[in-house]
């Protein structure tokens, strides 16, 4: 099986630049031989405020080459914290143009999971609603050997002069129930997206890809590097027990920086644009 893999596309009448680079992967991906492809959420550029975003982006999305999975992003719902909870009307408008936050595919010896991280650390039913789902996929004795988890933020997976910013990552009490809990004897790979960043390291047995953006990068001064600064979208095999993943920026992507783009410098210079902060 073969899956190729997006993330951060920010889809905007606002952003055409995302929405070119979008263009490219679309016909990137008509070159290969992907059996489906997955989308690791910040599908639109501000969904969470602008519903006509999320109605763009699905009709973009009609015409991609492959059928096409999502998990959301906190462009396409807000970040889920106790300041800001997700609201029950957004995610049910996002369902109905995305499909389901969490699904499960069963491909081989490999169990496929995309849930919805902006639940995790909420608080809600909604997250506990999440967490039994996931104990039910691994119920099954003998029916997977490999698990491999899809979501749009990182774990928060520390390494030495990782810098840790609220909102970056998964927090670390859902990050060790993930990692520990019923996913623990199974789990081999967790594909993320969120940081614009790309970097690609295994960490106690798992392997953590962080999907750069297909959009754009943000500058140094707007965030700090922990992996490359890069636009591309990967491409995942699975053969039997072995995950095999390329990185590639296919022809006609441009590596935009976020002051490069329309939206960005109509902003008031004096004003952090959110975007920025939320990373």
């Amino acid at each position: 099986m073969r899956i190729a893999l997006i993330a951060d596309t920010h889809l905007s009448v606002r952003s055409p630049e995302c929405v070119a680079n979008w263009h490219a992967a679309r016909r990137a991906i008509a070159r290969i031989d992907a059996t489906f492809s997955i989308h690791l959420g910040d599908i639109t550029l501000d969904g969470q405020s602008d519903e006509e975003e999320l109605a763009f982006a699905s009709r973009l999305m009609r015409h991609w080459p492959t059928p096409l999975r999502c998990v959301p992003g906190n462009h396409d719902l807000g970040d889920g914290s106790g300041e800001t909870p997700l609201s029950a009307e957004r995610m049910k408008g996002y369902g109905e143009m995305f499909g389901p936050g969490r699904w499960a595919v069963q491909a081989g010896s490999w169990l496929l999971l995309g849930i919805d991280a902006q639940l995790l650390g909420s608080g809600t039913t909604e997250e506990a609603t999440q967490w039994a789902w996931i104990e039910q996929q691994v119920l099954p004795a003998g029916a997977h050997t490999h698990t491999a988890l899809f979501l749009h933020r990182p774990l928060l997976c520390r390494s030495a002069g990782d810098a840790v910013r609220r909102g970056r990552h998964v927090n670390a009490d859902a990050t060790r129930r993930l990692l520990a809990g019923p996913l623990h004897s199974t789990l081999r790979l967790v594909v993320s997206g969120h940081m614009h960043q790309f970097r690609d390291r295994v960490i106690e047995g798992v392997r953590h890809i962080w999907m750069p953006s297909t959009g754009f990068v943000l500058p140094d001064e707007h965030q700090a590097r922990q992996g490359e600064k890069v636009v591309g979208m990967g491409l995942l095999e699975l053969k039997g027990s072995q995950a095999c993943f390329d990185f590639w920026c296919p022809d006609g992507m441009v590596r935009y920086e976020i002051d490069d783009l329309q939206f960005f410098q109509t902003q008031a210079a004096s004003q952090k644009p959110q975007l920025a902060n939320a990373r």
